[in-house]
C-alpha cells in the first residue's frame, strides 16, 4: 500500500477535468451532507462533516431497476448501465455495509449480476471521519470511524491537505502519477497526526455512546426475544410503518418484483426496494381464514428487522447486519432508537 500526502490543491486537481468519469461527492445542503453529482467545484469542506445523510448503497443497488422484458418476441435481460463512477467521501461504516451486501448478493450459490457490474464500475475514495453525528455508533458494533479495508484510496484530512492511502489498482489509476498532481511522500509527523486523529475519533464516538452497555459481535448472535414476544410492543407502539429506517439503511436489501405492460404483448419486470416493516411485505393471495401474511402484527415485523441485523445475519453471514451509521435513528418518525431497543431487550 502506497501512502502520500496530498495538499488541498493537489486533491482539487485530481477531481477536476475527469470528463470520462462521473464524480459523486458530499455536498453540504441545509445542514446535512448528501452525495450529489459534481458538475462544479467540489466542496472539500464537506469531507470534514459527519457521514452523509444518504447512503451510497444506491450506486450498487438502485431503488428501482428493470431486470428483464418478455413477450411473444422472447425474453430479454435488460442491459445494466455501468458508467464509470468515482464516489468520494465514503465512510468506514458504508464500506462495512458494502462488504455485507457482497456476502448477501455475491457470496451464495447464486449471485446478482447487476449488483456485480455496478460494484465493479465504482472507484471508492473513502475518507476518515473527523466529525460524527450524534447518532453515530460504529464502535458499539465492532467498527471504527476510519476505513481499514474495502477502499481504493482512503483520505485522512489534515491541516491543509490529506494523507492518501492507495490500496488497489483502481486507486492507482485514479491517482495517476503522484508527482504530476503534486502529491508528496508522507513524513512520520503526518502519519503520527493521522493516528492521533483516529484515536480521538474513537474516543468521541465511544464517549457519546457511553450510556449503552451492550456488546455485539459479528460472529455471535445477539440474544434478543423471538419475534412473537410481546416485549417488542414497547417499541412498536411508536412505529408508524413508514419504512424510512429500511429505505435509509445501507445494508437493507429486501426487494419487490412486479410486472408492467410496455405494449399489447410486451412486458417488463421491475425490481424495487421493499421493507419488512410494511403490512404488505410477503403478502400472499388467499381466501377467508387463510394466513395472508406471515407477520400480521407490527411488533413482529419490527422484531424481525432488529433480529435480522443482530441475530440472523451473524448466524448466516458471520457479520452483523448493522454498521452503526445511525441513519435509521435520524429518519425514524417515531423516534425509535435501535441502540435503545438492543439495550433494553438484549439479555
Amino acid at each position: 500500500m502506497a501512502t502520500y500526502y496530498l495538499p488541498e490543491a493537489a486533491l482539487r486537481k485530481l477531481l477536476e477535468g475527469r470528463e470520462d468519469t462521473l464524480l459523486f461527492a458530499p455536498a453540504e445542503t441545509s445542514g446535512f451532507t448528501w452525495l450529489s453529482t459534481v458538475d462544479s467545484e467540489v466542496s472539500l469542506e464537506a469531507l470534514a462533516q459527519p457521514r452523509s445523510a444518504q447512503s451510497p448503497k444506491g450506486f450498487f443497488l438502485p431503488a428501482t431497476e428493470s431486470v428483464g422484458r418478455y413477450g411473444p418476441a422472447g425474453e430479454a435481460a435488460t442491459a445494466v448501465e455501468t458508467a464509470r463512477l468515482v464516489v468520494l467521501g465514503v465512510r468506514a461504516c458504508e464500506l462495512r455495509a458494502r462488504e455485507y451486501l457482497d456476502k448477501v448478493l455475491l457470496g451464495g450459490t447464486f449471485e446478482d449480476p447487476a449488483y456485480r457490474e455496478r460494484r465493479e464500475a465504482v472507484t471508492v475514495i473513502s475518507c476518515d471521519c473527523v466529525s460524527c453525528a450524534e447518532t453515530c455508533f460504529c464502535t458499539l458494533v465492532g467498527g471504527k470511524p476510519y476505513p481499514q479495508t474495502g477502499y481504493d484510496v482512503n483520505l485522512t484530512p489534515l491541516d491543509g491537505g490529506y494523507v492518501a492511502e492507495v490500496a488497489t489498482e483502481a486507486g492507482e489509476k485514479w491517482l495517476g502519477d503522484p508527482k504530476a498532481v503534486g502529491a508528496e511522500d508522507t513524513n512520520p509527523q503526518q502519519l503520527a497526526h493521522r493516528d492521533e486523529i483516529r484515536k480521538e475519533m474513537v474516543r468521541r464516538v465511544s464517549e457519546q455512546n457511553a450510556s449503552f452497555t451492550f456488546t455485539v459481535e459479528d460472529d455471535k448472535p445477539t440474544p434478543l426475544p423471538n419475534d412473537g414476544e410481546e416485549s417488542w410492543q414497547r417499541f412498536a407502539a411508536d412505529c408508524v410503518e413508514c419504512a424510512a429506517c429500511t429505505n435509509i439503511c445501507p445494508t437493507c436489501h429486501c426487494f419487490y418484483l412486479y410486472d408492467q405492460a410496455l405494449g399489447p404483448e410486451a412486458f417488463e419486470r421491475i425490481r424495487t426496494w421493499d421493507s419488512c416493516l410494511l403490512s404488505s411485505y410477503h403478502r400472499m393471495a388467499g381466501g377467508v381464514h387463510m394466513k395472508l401474511t406471515p407477520r400480521p402484527k407490527l411488533f413482529s415485523r419490527l422484531a424481525n428487522r432488529i433480529l435480522h441485523k443482530f441475530t440472523y445475519s451473524p448466524e448466516q453471514y458471520e457479520q452483523l447486519g448493522c454498521v452503526g451509521c445511525g441513519r435509521c435513528v435520524d429518519a425514524c418518525l417515531g423516534a425509535i432508537d435501535i441502540r435503545q431497543v438492543v439495550q433494553e431487550l438484549g439479555q
